[in-house]
């Protein structure tokens, strides 16, 4: 295995609470968000309304040039610290999952999930959502054929 970079964020997806509030409720700043009922603008400055709920993250743990492995008592430590929110967001109808990022310096990356992290992900009806970004390999050269 080698090292790698990688991002963890915390995203939940609320059907009308406003980003500010999940925030403040959470302790924790945000990344990004759009709150339901946002107004976005056309080309042409006419006004749509495209969001029927709040969607915000939370950056957690994120590295350069590391193991995401090392990362996982973090995680837990700040799920387990806001449990009871992340437990009445539920209860409220909002969606709540883990996003993880692996950005490798080649084409494979290997990690495990911490076991306390996967039972304290299911207690809490928390999702997870994995992405990996890899660079392409260079192209072989193509024979001549003349």
């Amino acid at each position: 295995m080698y090292r790698y970079d990688y991002t963890i964020s915390l995203g939940i997806k609320h059907p009308s609470a406003a980003s500010a509030d999940i925030s403040a409720r959470l302790g924790m700043e945000r990344e990004f968000f759009r709150d339901a009922g946002t107004d976005l603008r056309r080309e042409d400055g006419s006004l749509i309304r495209v969001y029927a709920f709040t969607w915000v993250l939370f950056q957690l743990p994120k590295d350069k040039d590391g193991w995401l492995m090392d990362a996982w008592p973090e995680v837990v430590e700040t799920l387990q610290a806001r449990a009871q929110v992340i437990q009445a967001l539920n209860q409220e109808g909002a969606e709540i999952g883990l996003r993880i990022g692996i950005f490798g310096k080649r084409a494979w990356a290997g990690f495990e999930l911490d076991g306390d992290l996967v039972r304290l992900m299911a207690d809490l009806r928390v999702g997870f959502q994995l992405e990996t970004y890899f660079p392409d390999e260079p192209l072989a050269p193509e024979a001549d054929d003349a």
